[in-house]
């Protein structure tokens, strides 16, 4: 009976921004929002400060929470401003043994927020323009060209991680951004699927959204894709919690404003992904409300603020990259699209997908061995079922081109497929009302991935992921409408089982890059000790690297005339040190 009746309650997610864990969830999203409309203000007049732009970040949050609701108790109220602090505070010292091992990460990503902590306003100067005047960062060299996308890309989490950068002292600590944003996404799963799932199947979805093998090959880099999933969960989840036809709260817009804002601005995809799930709820509300007497007012209501999010998300927060680009370029998303684009796509894919279409290339990668496949390689086609040694090699890789999920998820994926086309059918033979809050975040991620076009490449549709956890709840929601009962439980159960064993293998991958960072650190320790240390990265572009150097107070001297002979690798190989 207790079951029947989570499952006949009404499933109002309007309400849940009243439970003290989502004003901890609003606290964040303000914080978030703050540090981005801030530095965007300040950059503008040029005025940027970014120990004062995170200390009103911190404080209006806190003080709105205090008027706001100044009815809980004082018990309450220390428990969820404790946790704001500790994550916005204490976290980011966390990550300061972690370390970005990437290409990525310690070319163009570190540099920039280098940079920014710095003093660079890049609505108004180039990279190299800013180096010239600033002694406190190390130049880049006139023959690399990081500096394009330094230049032209979105900014959001450089920016965020540029204050945090400035607060703790380590350039490794803004890593913590994808945390804090995971747990936020943990935070409104929770409140949103209490209200269909039992404690179990609710712990268990919130086990798997975390171990999405994208997020976690990307815990400790700067690379963005994991991050891009639990913001597109996130903005589907604050959309389902909105009411057009009913007087509307103003907290999940300022929390969607957020998520909008961030998600925007940490890559062109993002622009596109957001834009995607904002555009699937907005029409699904106006041909839901179009016969109502007030559709006018539910009309302007939803264009006026959606219109206001993304004004500010693209022409505030977004100045620096997609206004500046079309100033300078005429293209928004220059360099990756337009006539002057640059291609970094065709090299990067095996060379026999240069003439497949865009499905083609999907079933391809997800039959084939999951490999870091490049222009020369070619994907093996492989039944989903098996798994290779060889496919176990990608565990820490952030970018794995081919089968990107892992190689066992393309057997989840084929179950939920199935599944999900049952459980639907269900659904709309006994409880049609309620289709939407299971369709539209499909039709979310299927636009989506039809519209990025790379979906073959894993970490460019993180989202897909999410495909086999709607299955899931979809299917333990509709258990009682199936004849025999033990169908939904035992396909969830399997789907559940083969995604927590194909996540294992990157849980795993982590533990190994654990090891890895505590020899770093032994490395670092020594080279603080020598005196007169000489040395230089072993490719000169990856400028993080120095970076990190800096902030243990490690003293050296750059010398790129370095080779191997009569040098030492230290930083687990990361450098080469002269000898003695």
């Amino acid at each position: 009976m207790k079951k029947q009746l989570k499952k006949d309650k009404k499933i109002d997610l309007s309400d849940i921004f009243n439970n003290s864990s989502m004003h901890l969830f609003t606290m964040l999203c303000g914080y978030f929002l703050l540090i981005l409309v801030l530095f965007s203000f300040f950059q503008i007049i040029r005025a940027v400060n970014l120990t004062f732009i995170n200390i009103i970040s911190i404080l209006i949050p806190i003080s709105l929470y205090l008027i706001i609701c100044k009815e809980k108790t004082w018990k309450t109220k220390t428990i969820v401003i404790t946790l704001f602090a500790i994550l916005i505070l204490a976290v980011p010292f966390l990550f300061s043994k972690t370390y970005d091992l990437t290409e990525d990460g310690n070319s163009y990503h570190k540099t920039s927020i280098a940079f920014i902590k710095n003093g660079w306003n890049p609505l108004f100067e180039d990279a190299k323009e800013f180096q010239k005047t600033n002694n406190n960062i190390i130049k880049i060299d006139d023959s690399h060209w990081i500096d394009v996308w330094m230049d032209h890309y979105p900014k959001a989490t450089w920016i965020i991680a540029a204050v945090i950068y400035e607060y703790t002292g380590n350039i490794e600590c803004g890593k913590c951004v994808t945390f804090i944003l995971n747990i936020m996404l943990l935070i409104i799963l929770y409140n949103c699927l209490r209200l269909v799932l039992d404690k179990k199947w609710l712990s268990i979805i919130m086990i798997l959204i975390t171990l999405n093998p994208i997020l976690l090959v990307q815990w400790h880099t700067y690379y963005v894709d994991g991050l891009m999933g639990i913001l597109f969960a996130t903005e589907v989840l604050l959309l389902m919690t909105i009411k057009p036809e009913e007087k509307s709260n103003i907290v999940p817009w300022i929390c969607l404003a957020s998520i909008a804002a961030i998600m925007v601005n940490i890559k062109f995809t993002g622009l596109l992904c957001s834009g995607v799930v904002a555009a699937v709820y907005y029409f699904y509300w106006l041909i839901k409300n179009r016969k109502i007497k007030n559709f006018i007012q539910i009309f302007k209501k939803m264009t006026i603020a959606f219109s206001i999010i993304y004004i500010m998300s693209i022409f505030l927060v977004g100045a620096n990259s997609y206004v500046r680009n079309t100033i300078d370029h005429h293209n928004p998303l220059y360099p990756l699209l337009g006539k002057d684009k640059i291609d970094i796509i065709t090299t990067m894919q095996p060379k026999s997908f240069q003439y497949k279409s865009k499905i083609e290339k999907f079933f391809i990668s997800y039959f084939s061995k999951t490999q870091n496949a490049l222009y020369d390689d070619e994907p093996t086609i492989k039944f989903p079922l098996l798994v290779y040694r060889s496919e176990l090699a990608t565990k820490t890789s952030p970018d794995t081109r081919i089968n990107g999920f892992g190689p066992l998820f393309t057997v989840a994926m084929l179950v939920s497929v199935v599944m999900l086309g049952i459980g639907v059918y269900k659904l709309f033979k006994n409880d049609k009302k309620k289709a939407s809050l299971f369709l539209l975040p499909l039709a979310s991620i299927l636009f989506s991935m039809i519209l990025v076009g790379e979906s073959w490449w894993a970490r460019y549709v993180p989202q897909y992921y999410l495909v086999p956890l709607i299955t899931i709840i979809l299917l333990i929601y509709e258990k009682d409408n199936f004849k025999k009962a033990k169908t939904p439980i035992l396909a969830s159960c399997f789907i559940a089982g083969i995604m927590l064993l194909n996540s294992l293998i990157y849980v795993y991958g982590n533990f190994q890059t654990f090891s890895e960072f505590n020899i770093i650190t032994k490395d670092i320790k020594k080279m603080k000790k020598m005196d007169e240390l000489v040395l230089k990265a072993t490719r000169d572009e990856l400028y993080g690297y120095y970076y990190t150097l800096n902030d243990h107070g490690v003293k050296y001297t750059i010398d790129n005339s370095l080779t191997e002979e009569n040098t030492k690798f230290m930083y687990d190989w990361r450098f080469m040190v002269k000898n003695d």
